[in-house]
């Protein structure tokens, strides 16, 4: 296959593993771009499969960046959240029902809460449908470890329970999201957040990344009560005067917020698994995350 016919039919899965693993849409399209570069001095007269070797080469590449920016991470300024996607930066993923089901930001969320080594071997197996021996073989490992890897990753995954919340039906989530959303827009629009609480757990847990660039919550807010005030406080200053607007952010509903013509805040939520209720609500205010949706 010729080299460019290559680059085509497999950059989107290339991107779609190395987000996965990294969270961040920059870090992934610089993994993808060096791989290519790299595979353009290979010779592969001798390779079986061209798919395995550039996946092996971007998992590889992304375990190699995550183990280099660990302390990077450990020294980030309050909770560190996933890059998010903008609608059109789903085009990077070439199936609807990938893009749909294996991208969703509550999703990313938790596999960055996962080892590499597990979130590796979890999209490898889970999301790409490799088999373990050639698992085993890309990352330089046994096929029972990978097999007892991907079983620990995929225990934690199911008891996080996102995982459950992909398997319920698309409307019955995308409809709590719309109501949430509504109801977010209206108390943003009168500074009152008490209607919005109906629709929160009573342990909700909101978490804010502004990464020491931007003021922002430096622990969880973690219950009704507090999550109501913490948003009152907000419109109180006048942070959402200028008013949200309806996004798709990894493929799901969201909100943006912009001011003096740059989008500053993107905002989405968790529905509890089974039932109709946001469990948690993640808000993403650090510029570098927010640069897809300056553009």
């Amino acid at each position: 296959m010729l080299l460019d016919q290559t680059y085509e039919q497999y950059k989107s899965m290339l991107f779609g593993l190395a987000y996965r693993m990294l969270g961040s849409v920059a870090d992934a399209e610089d993994i993808v771009q060096d791989v290519f570069a790299r595979y353009i001095e290979v010779d592969r007269d001798g390779i079986a499969s061209e798919k395995a070797y550039l996946t092996k080469m971007t998992a590889n590449r992304c375990l190699n960046l995550l183990q280099s920016s660990a302390r990077q991470r450990e020294q980030y300024v309050g909770p560190w959240l996933p890059e998010p996607l903008p609608e059109d930066g789903l085009s990077g993923f070439a199936d609807p029902a990938e893009r749909r089901e294996n991208i969703g930001y509550a999703y990313l969320v938790l596999l960055q809460e996962l080892s590499p080594l597990e979130r590796a071997i979890y999209i490898l197996k889970e999301t790409l449908g490799f088999d373990y021996r050639g698992i085993a073989d890309m990352l330089d490992k046994t096929e029972i470890s990978c097999r007892k890897t991907f079983s620990r990753a995929k225990m934690k995954v199911d008891q996080a329970s996102p995982g459950q919340e992909r398997d319920q039906p698309e409307g019955q989530e995308g409809d709590a999201r719309e109501k949430f959303v509504d109801a977010f827009l209206r108390a943003s629009d009168t500074g009152n957040f008490k209607p919005l609480v109906a629709f929160l757990l009573d342990e909700v847990i909101l978490l804010s990344d502004g990464g020491g660039k931007v003021r922002a919550a430096l622990n969880p807010i973690i219950g009704i009560e507090r999550v109501q005030a913490f948003f009152e406080g907000l419109a109180a200053k006048g942070t959402f005067k200028d008013g949200f607007k309806r996004i798709v952010l990894n493929g799901e509903l969201g909100l943006l917020l912009e001011r003096d013509g740059r989008n500053v805040l993107a905002l989405c939520a968790e529905r509890e698994p089974g039932g109709p209720r946001i469990r948690r609500i993640y808000i993403v205010l650090n510029p570098d995350k927010l640069e897809r949706f300056n553009q």
